[in-house]
């Protein structure tokens, strides 16, 4: 998992295409996606930022977490964005976290009652898996580990 940053930018901003160029030429892309210019260096989504909100295009800045690879839950498309290289989560919306202890029975049934409240699920290489749910649920997702007597480790999503 990495962090990206975003800018939204008004809808519009596909039919001004001085912008699009403007900002393709200044600064090094990672992707652009539903009005939203995502980057791997912050100073280059200031950049975007400070153009976007000197022409009355700016809508939105927040940092996403890339993650390469998952499986998408129901409320995936509210929560996060979809490019060609992988997933991009919507940082400041969602809690995430590893099952880091309790028997393979009750984690398996666990993690059954979890998928209704999964919004992604990170099948990186890295064991074990990481779960992401709506920032709201974390107290459910405490509740149901405790119901099958597992553990689990919440991550900070701003490092």
């Amino acid at each position: 998992m990495k962090i990206l940053y975003g800018v939204e930018a008004s809808y519009i901003i596909q039919d001004v295409p001085e912008f699009m160029d403007l900002i393709k030429k200044e600064t090094e892309l990672f992707d652009f996606q539903q009005s939203t210019f995502l980057f791997e260096q912050i100073a280059h989504a200031e950049f975007t930022r400070s153009v976007l909100a000197e022409a009355g295009l700016f809508e939105e800045f927040f940092n996403l977490c890339y993650i390469k690879s998952g499986v998408k839950g129901e409320t995936f498309y509210d929560f996060a964005i979809e490019t060609d290289s992988g997933f991009c989560l919507f940082t400041e919306l969602l809690s995430a976290f590893t099952i880091t202890g309790g028997s393979a029975e009750d984690i398996r049934m666990a993690v059954f009652q979890f998928q209704e409240h999964l919004v992604f699920t990170a099948k990186e290489e890295e064991v074990p898996l990481v779960y992401f749910s709506e920032l709201h649920l974390k107290d459910l997702i405490i509740g149901i580990a405790e119901a099958y007597d597992i553990q689990v480790s919440f991550l900070d999503l701003d490092k």
